[in-house]
């Protein structure tokens, strides 16, 4: 049986309300609060308590290289992994020395933007203009950030030795970075709670703004080298601090994941209510306002559990189209 988890947060411990009829607590690990990861397992983790009547507690952790290994041995039940994570761990490739052959993905929740936001002042207005400049690296406790900045990077034709490293454990570490003025730009995501806290404690240089990526034919090959990324158009928005104009980011795939251990049934089941519970996903936290459910598998080389094959399949949509 899962050890005991204890829940992080006012917002997990909203999870515990609803009557519960599973006798196992289930717990679902994200990346640190703030992150879109937290905001949307906390949302996930609602709508199956309230629909499933399954009690599930939250753990935030220091980023997905963290708790990709747990979800594998099955010590944590669920977890968000992005594109490049999912089947990089799956293979034991890159950064994850050793395979994680447990792992199945259960659907695609969501495209995460990302972007490299800078003070608003900033004379860096390109990717290009990047060069030479101090950006956050390494990302020991985010390894997919390091394939994450080289893919955005190489939409310039850059690569890490053309910029000057910081090492920080993560993507959210490095927004603090730069808004202490450590680093000149950082790579995120639009919407995040550091870049919220930046824009404010960069007031006095007109707060952030993110970089418009180049998406010519070339520029999308280049990134394609390092995970399948498309186009992704963000308007600006009162939540959105930085976002200044209509703005071109990459996005990417990002799925909800379990692992061999989890029933047929179970894993069927949360598939179907997330495919008829969108609205009451989006009511629990804008982070998940881009599901879409009608388009919840992707092929990425990664097994997917059976359970969902078999409701994904009732509904058209196995296998994936691509």
């Amino acid at each position: 049986m899962m050890k005991k988890i204890l829940l992080a947060g006012g917002a997990a411990m909203l999870l515990l309300s609803a009557p519960q009829v599973h006798a196992q607590v289930m717990a679902i690990a994200s990346n640190p609060q703030g992150s879109v990861f937290y905001s949307a397992s906390v949302g996930i983790a609602k709508v199956i308590d309230a629909k499933l009547k399954q009690q599930i507690r939250v753990q935030p952790m220091g980023g997905s290289s963290t708790y990709i290994p747990l979800l594998n041995r099955g010590e944590v039940e669920l977890g968000l992994t992005n594109v490049d994570d999912a089947r990089t761990a799956f293979n034991g490739t890159v950064s994850f020395k050793r395979p994680s052959p447990n792992l199945r993905l259960l659907t695609v929740m969501f495209p995460l933007p990302l972007s490299i936001v800078v003070p608003a002042d900033s004379p860096i207005k390109t990717v290009a203009d990047l060069k030479g400049k101090r950006m956050p690296g390494v990302y020991v406790a985010q390894t997919t950030g390091v394939i994450l900045q080289e893919a955005l990077l190489a939409s310039a034709g850059l690569t890490p030795k053309d910029i000057r490293q910081v090492p920080a454990p993560n993507l959210f570490a490095g927004v603090d970075l730069m808004a202490a003025g450590k680093v000149d730009a950082a790579t995120t995501a639009p919407g995040v709670a550091q870049v919220q806290q930046a824009h404010a404690e960069l007031k006095s240089q007109g707060g952030v703004r993110f970089l418009n990526i180049d998406f010519s034919p070339a520029a999308l090959e280049a990134m394609r080298k390092f995970l399948p990324v498309q186009q992704m158009t963000i308007q600006p928005a009162a939540h959105l601090a930085g976002v200044v104009g209509p703005t071109q980011v990459m996005s990417y795939s990002v799925f909800l994941t379990t692992n061999d251990k989890m029933s047929d049934e179970m894993a069927y089941n949360i598939v179907k209510m997330l495919h008829e519970s969108r609205d009451d996903l989006v009511a629990a936290t804008p982070a998940l306002g881009r599901f879409n459910p009608n388009s919840m598998s992707e092929d990425i080389g990664v097994t997917y559990h059976p359970g969902s094959i078999k409701f994904l399949t009732e509904i058209g949509q196995w296998p994936p189209k691509g």
